[in-house]
């Protein structure tokens, strides 16, 4: 499912890059981008998080991401829609929402990662070190790029070049993430049972023999 989202997400955001509007529209370009991005960092946050902690993906947690992208949705297209005009400071004010989003979102992921990656290591599991390795690599990529590439639209968002470049990065990028995640897929099942089996694991290491 994670490989899916990631590669669906690729798909359109080289499809937003021909086809977008930042020649006539650049307001709206620049919208599209922070939407776009503002989805990754949900798919993100359900695909990645969910393995180091099975519990993490609730109904509730689900909606109310929804609802904050509904309202960074209404954020980001304000500008463009209602002004009909181009105006660099209030469409970088827009995206406060999409950086608090993520801000909050990059705490939990690495406060779950740092404490799944302790007991994975501490358990021993198949290419444990491998995959610990990869899943920060993988995971500072995909947050770099993605709360990067915002900041650059955010610093320029009525300029084209930025984001020809950010199209030929990205690219790289989500390439390295599929290919890899697809490598490590034997090893993500045990991530993803590591907080269930740790309890039983500690449990059983400290009784008495």
């Amino acid at each position: 499912m994670t490989i899916l989202w990631l590669t669906v997400f690729a798909v359109g955001y080289m499809l937003h890059f021909v086809f977008m509007p930042r020649v006539n529209w650049p307001s709206a370009a620049s919208a599209l981008t922070v939407s776009y991005f503002h989805w990754g960092a949900i798919c993100f946050c359900w695909g990645y998080i969910p393995l180091l902690n099975p519990d993490y993906l609730t109904k509730k947690k689900m909606i109310w991401d929804i609802v904050i992208f509904v309202i960074g949705l209404a954020c980001y297209w304000t500008v463009p829609l209602l002004l009909w005009k181009e105006a660099p400071i209030a469409t970088t004010l827009s995206y406060l929402v999409f950086f608090v989003y993520c801000a909050y979102n990059v705490v939990v992921f690495y406060k779950t990662y740092n404490r799944v990656s302790f007991r994975l290591v501490k358990m021993s599991y198949g290419n444990v070190s491998g995959f610990v390795r990869w899943m920060q690599n993988s995971c500072d990529l995909i947050i770099l790029f993605g709360i990067g590439s915002v900041a650059i639209t955010a610093m320029f968002p009525t300029d084209f070049w930025p984001y020809t470049a950010l199209e030929v990065i990205g690219t790289l990028v989500y390439a390295y993430i599929v290919y890899s995640l697809s490598r490590y897929g034997s090893v993500i099942e045990t991530a993803s049972r590591a907080t269930e089996n740790v309890a039983a694991i500690e449990m059983s290491n400290n009784s008495p023999e």
